[in-house]
């Protein structure tokens, strides 16, 4: 059996609180405990001594269906009107699911009679419940944010430093608006000029297109191979149970003034170590030879570069004098404007052709300059 807490109830006839529940009658006005007394626990608990806890009860009161007052189950005769207790004398826990069923009747009942009212008794009524509704939510809600606040404040406070890192890393990389005046414009063009051209390869296959020269068999890799097994040991870490803890798992309302607590079980473990013994792999590494080719092979390959450029407004592809075994694989080109910066050092950006070729020396434009260099004309 758990261990006993002293619940408390309260006087309805004067009022008086938390009366212990060691008393029948209220030490204020005399009345006894009746059929509408309900136990409470306290806030705080305090265990009856182990001695003086043998004596009390673990039955509850019974109800005297005469004078409505509550007995305790160790006497057979209503202390307050000498009535004799019967097998129709309800319990503490009887009566008082017989007057929740009660309560419950009559609140269905006012509810349904609520629905006969005039119309605007009825939108008046609608009104107060959801002004009930909406400050028990409101209570409810602000009481939940509070706990989840409490719970996530690290979270929480984390988040506007990830926000403000990211709106750092955005307005970094948002182009800038800027006032320029043009000091130079420049120009570069590329063209890639490849020849087609036999050269010499090997590989660990041969290509469908090559001419093979000779082979040869050839170390390639090493490939780990089993060789053994070893034994070994470990120490193994395992759990044993080496008794048992009672702890409370809740409360037990005796329905007499008093309450018992609802203890379990559970089992207390240790830990402890075995050797445990296992064969380890040991491999070995084998060197693997293959058959590597080797064989010449026609292939495009980069010869040369032909390549303008100039500080004026007059862009143009070199002359590519290509021979019988060349082609131009790529061209490329880029354009800059040049201009000085407020401590009138020379800055210069990439733009695109089409904007390139309206400027002008000396022409103050509007331009968006990205953090790679590159830049667009505001028009």
């Amino acid at each position: 059996m758990g261990r006993i807490i002293e619940g408390f109830w309260n006087c309805k006839y004067c009022g008086s609180q938390k009366i212990k529940g060691r008393f029948r009658e209220c030490p204020n006005c005399g009345k006894p405990r009746d059929k509408d007394t309900r136990f409470e626990m306290p806030d705080k608990i305090t265990y009856v001594p182990e001695e003086e806890a043998k004596n009390i009860s673990r039955n509850p009161d019974w109800l005297c269906q005469y004078c409505n007052s509550l007995n305790p189950d160790s006497v057979t005769t209503c202390k307050s009107c000498g009535a004799e207790r019967t097998s129709e004398n309800l319990d503490y826990f009887e009566n008082k699911a017989k007057l929740e069923v009660k309560e419950s009747t009559l609140s269905s009942y006012s509810n349904d009679s609520f629905s006969n009212y005039e119309e605007d008794s009825s939108e008046k009524d609608d009104d107060d419940n959801y002004s009930d509704y909406y400050n028990n939510y409101s209570s409810s809600s602000n009481s939940s944010s509070s706990n989840f606040f409490k719970n996530n404040w690290k979270v929480l406070t984390g988040i506007p430093i990830i926000l403000a890192l990211i709106i750092g890393m955005i307005y970094l990389f948002i182009p800038k608006e800027q006032t320029v005046t043009i000091d130079n414009l420049r120009w570069e063009r590329s063209i890639d000029i490849e020849r087609y051209q036999t050269v010499k390869e090997s590989d660990w296959s041969l290509p469908s297109n090559a001419r093979l020269l000779y082979s040869n068999l050839e170390f390639s890799h090493f490939q780990q191979v089993l060789d053994h097994y070893e034994t070994k040991s470990r120490q193994v870490a395992k759990e044993r149970i080496v008794g048992y803890e009672e702890y409370v798992t809740g409360h037990r309302d005796l329905g007499n003034g008093y309450y018992e607590e609802i203890t379990s079980q559970r089992p207390i473990y240790e830990t402890y170590y075995e050797t445990e013994y296992y064969e380890e792999p040991v491999y070995k590494d084998v060197p693997i030879y293959l058959t590597k080719y080797y064989y010449e092979i026609d292939k495009w390959l980069h010869e040369r570069y032909v390549e303008t450029n100039g500080k004026d407004k007059n862009p143009y592809w070199g002359e590519t004098n290509l021979s019988k075994n060349e082609r131009v694989s790529s061209k490329s080109e880029k354009y800059y404007i040049i201009y000085l910066d407020k401590d009138n050092k020379s800055k210069e950006l990439t733009i695109d052709f089409e904007s390139w070729k309206k400027l002008e020396l000396n022409q103050t434009i509007k331009i968006k300059v990205s953090i790679l260099g590159t830049c667009e004309l505001i028009e």
